[in-house]
């Protein structure tokens, strides 16, 4: 019998498998209730092992298991792929403002975190996720913080993730896991660093 944090690390990655496969030709031509089929049966596929080891479970073993972050934001442009192809086409859930705030926020972590985490210096913030009160306090001060400013993403990351961390939701007891992991590292890093490029650009324009 499959464990409960096997199948909540193992339902994320299937995630990426369901939105490869609404990229399909096939999707598009779908009726709504077809596609929700579709999805469903996809999910299926995704987590079925084969062999011993899923789709889903091919990706975990080269990854791990994806952080609630990336959960989330997976989950969200799934269904707004789904709200697509069902005739709602220029929907979206979060505008430009609140992704990019939570993607340069994910860019600070991943440098705070991954480089000290490889060997660089004596420090090791990856630690502070271990059960400190401390860290937990600085995140809920840094999503009212957020809030104020009408910010609503980046606080409902950390209430999720705190959440997750707090029922052991995956097998990790580290809270930072439940913030981010490397593949978002890389894609926040590579949005923020984009956004800035383009910023500096239109400055020197200007």
């Amino acid at each position: 019998m499959m464990l409960f944090t096997d199948w909540t690390g193992l339902s994320g990655l299937a995630l990426v498998w369901l939105l490869l496969a609404l990229r399909l030709p096939v999707a598009a031509r779908l009726t709504p209730a077809r596609l929700y089929l579709f999805v469903a049966g996809a999910y299926c596929v995704a987590m079925l092992p084969l062999f011993g080891l899923s789709l889903a479970g091919l990706l975990r073993g080269m990854v791990g298991d994806l952080s609630v972050t990336s959960v989330l934001l997976l989950g969200t442009a799934l269904y707004v792929r789904v709200r697509q192809l069902t005739g709602n086409a220029d929907y979206a859930v979060w505008d430009a403002r609140e992704r990019y705030g939570l993607l340069f926020f994910l860019s600070i972590v991943a440098l705070l975190l991954y480089p000290f985490a490889l060997g660089l210096g004596i420090l090791d913030p990856y630690r502070s996720g271990f059960g400190g009160v401390g860290l937990v306090l600085v995140l809920a001060l840094l999503a009212l913080w957020a809030m104020r400013r009408s910010q609503y993403l980046l606080p409902l990351v950390l209430a999720l993730a705190a959440s997750a961390w707090s029922v052991g939701w995956y097998e990790s007891t580290d809270l930072w896991d439940y913030l981010i992991d490397a593949p978002l590292a890389i894609y926040a890093l590579a949005a923020s660093g984009k956004l800035l490029l383009l910023t500096v650009r239109r400055g020197k324009r200007a």
